[in-house]
């Protein structure tokens, strides 16, 4: 009878062996340590997510990762492992070589001798900076979707005030009503990124700010003075989404209120740059975004014209109105950076380097 071979993986070397290498080659950082903080091993990964190498750690106190805000959670950890307790899934941040943060969650365990004694402890730090991202921007939507829920209806009640006010019958109130929910409904869209990542087409920026004040405000209640510029499509929505927010502002408690009287809009192009300049008369409060701080719609606003058109966004109050000006890179919104005089090159090629299909060198500048 022929016996079988046995598996490499049947002696102990050999298992210990093939532990050793899952060990050092893992994604995880795995770390063990003595009652006195002491790093005693060091892998692969851990090298990897600290930027330390294992010469570099091992002897060290673990606490070089901990950011001095948080040096008595190592305290804490070592009560628990004298105890035997075992420390799970526990989300914190930590430092790596270069001095930068990043977030993990850690397993800690005891290890204990022969007789059962603790002795030390194996630590798993996983990285979740992505994880945390993703939780931050899940909850920066659907903080985006309360803030345009909540303001569907304000501005809903606010068009109906200005509708009320200049029609002479129910009959047009209703059609003046429909035609401007409809337009605020193609406006909306704007504001709207399309999860498809189809590409739109561009649009001046005289036709672009039309459109969205149309459903709120008529001949009289709106002077517009704009460039006949370009707006491209990658800007189109964030330009948009600012302008949005300031009409429904202004419908709520601005210029196009019962207290407003009008808002103006004008924009200069100026060194590189176009400043767009929103004012509202009668502006008595911020409304929703008091003075003393910045509301989710001013933080918003702030952040898009940083992200996505290089500018800044500022709003100043006081007795008389309101103004908002929006100081932004020309070439964001235009797509078209000036290279000398009248020569032009797309938005998207500034800032890359390397070669192209044609071999031909691009410069980084």
């Amino acid at each position: 009878m022929t016996q079988e071979s046995s598996s490499p993986m049947e002696s102990p070397e050999s298992l210990q062996q093939h532990l050793a290498a899952i060990v050092e080659n893992t994604a995880d950082a795995i770390v063990t340590k003595n009652l006195d903080s002491i790093i005693l091993t060091w892998n692969g990964g851990a090298e990897r997510l600290f930027g330390y190498s294992a010469d570099e750690a091992v002897g060290q106190p673990i606490t070089m990762l901990i950011p001095a805000d948080r040096q008595d959670e190592e305290v804490e950890f070592i009560t628990k492992l004298r105890r035997g307790e075992r420390i799970s899934n526990f989300e914190t941040v930590r430092r790596r070589k270069d001095g930068s943060f990043v977030n993990v969650s850690l397993t800690v365990s005891p290890v204990r001798d022969v007789d059962g004694h603790v002795i030390g402890a194996s630590k798993i730090a996983r990285d979740i900076t992505a994880q945390r991202e993703a939780e931050e921007r899940q909850q920066l939507l659907l903080s985006e979707m309360r803030h345009r829920v909540g303001n569907s209806f304000a501005v809903a009640g606010g068009l109906l005030a200005i509708a009320a006010r200049q029609a002479g019958s129910m009959e047009e109130l209703v059609q003046v009503m429909r035609g401007r929910l409809n337009a605020l409904s193609s406006v909306h869209s704007m504001a709207v990124s399309d999860p498809a990542g189809a590409s739109g087409q561009s649009t001046t920026l005289s036709d672009l700010i039309s459109s969205i004040l149309a459903p709120f405000a008529d001949e009289t209640s709106l002077q517009a003075d704009l460039p006949d510029i370009q707006v491209c499509s990658s800007a189109i929505t964030p330009l948009a989404l600012v302008v949005f927010e300031l009409a429904t502002n202004a419908v709520k408690y601005g210029g196009l209120s019962d207290r407003g009287r009008g808002i103006a809009v004008n924009a200069v192009e100026r060194g590189g740059r176009l400043v767009i300049t929103w004012r509202e008369s009668a502006v008595t409060t911020p409304g929703s975004d008091d003075l003393g701080r910045e509301g989710f719609g001013t933080s918003m606003c702030q952040s898009t014209v940083r992200s996505s058109l290089g500018g800044t966004f500022c709003r100043d109050f006081n007795p008389d109105g309101m103004t908002a000006t929006l100081d932004l890179d020309l070439a964001s919104v235009t797509g078209v950076v000036e290279l000398n005089g009248s020569d032009t090159i797309p938005h998207e090629i500034k800032g890359l380097s390397g070669t192209s299909g044609d071999g031909i060198e691009i410069p980084n500048e």
